[in-house]
């Protein structure tokens, strides 16, 4: 799978990469990561990619439609070539094969993200995430994407860290990158359970508060009972 970050801080998405599983998965080739900066498609020596709102009262200024759109053609065409005006390139795959590409837009939306969609996403071959700054970006945008997605009803300082998250979710669902992928069945909002049972090790006692019972017993059908007892 690949994934590209449209971000004026390429830094940020960089280091994320660096540790950890998504560093695995990156070096084994099980991801490619990509950032194109906005910057390099403005005009004027100051790489200015923002401007005051039109109507005024806003409090910032406004992400600019031109070099965000160009990275974003840029992004989705490999060769060189545009990207079709408001033409959805995950409808261009083949039946039994994975989705070619999907853009999306971070930004408030009522299309919430969750483990749900973190599944279906998997099945594409490219994803691209657009990240905001500011107070936002030009509406005009919104024309160039095939969809808008929340992180949820809170309110951050820009679309990279929704980006990140969302990336994690679903890049520890492609097969190879977990080692034990039974673990993603039975885990919090998995096919199996709905909030995942708790988990104990070594000590047996701590501070007075001891590991239950049934999961020193060696009864395989008890703790297993058990686990789906505790799940939520």
């Amino acid at each position: 799978m690949k994934i590209t970050f449209v971000t004026i801080f390429p830094g940020l998405v960089e280091d994320f990469f660096k540790e950890g599983l998504l560093s695995k998965a990156r070096r084994t080739n099980k991801i490619e990561i990509q950032t194109i900066n906005p910057r390099e498609f403005t005009t004027d020596k100051h790489e200015t990619i923002d401007d005051f709102p039109y109507g005024g009262g806003a409090a910032g200024t406004v992400m600019k439609v031109e070099p965000l759109v160009a990275a974003i053609r840029k992004a989705t065409a490999p060769k060189g070539g545009l990207r079709p005006y408001k033409k959805s390139l995950a409808a261009s795959r083949v039946r039994g094969q994975a989705k070619s590409c999907l853009v999306i837009l971070l930004g408030p939306s009522k299309k919430v993200f969750n483990q749900t969609m973190a599944k279906k996403l998997t099945q594409y071959k490219h994803l691209v995430f657009v990240c905001g700054r500011y107070e936002g970006m030009d509406a005009r945008v919104e024309k160039y994407v095939d969809t808008k997605i929340s992180l949820g009803e809170f309110v951050v300082m820009g679309g990279e860290v929704a980006g990140l998250t969302m990336t994690e979710a679903i890049v520890r669902l492609l097969p190879g990158v977990i080692g034990n992928e039974v673990s993603l069945k039975e885990e919090s909002y998995g096919s199996m359970f709905k909030l995942e049972y708790p988990h104990y090790t070594r000590p047996e006692v701590f501070e007075g508060k001891r590991v239950p019972k049934v999961l020193l017993s060696g009864n395989h059908q008890k703790i297993a009972a058990w686990r789906k007892k505790m799940s939520k």
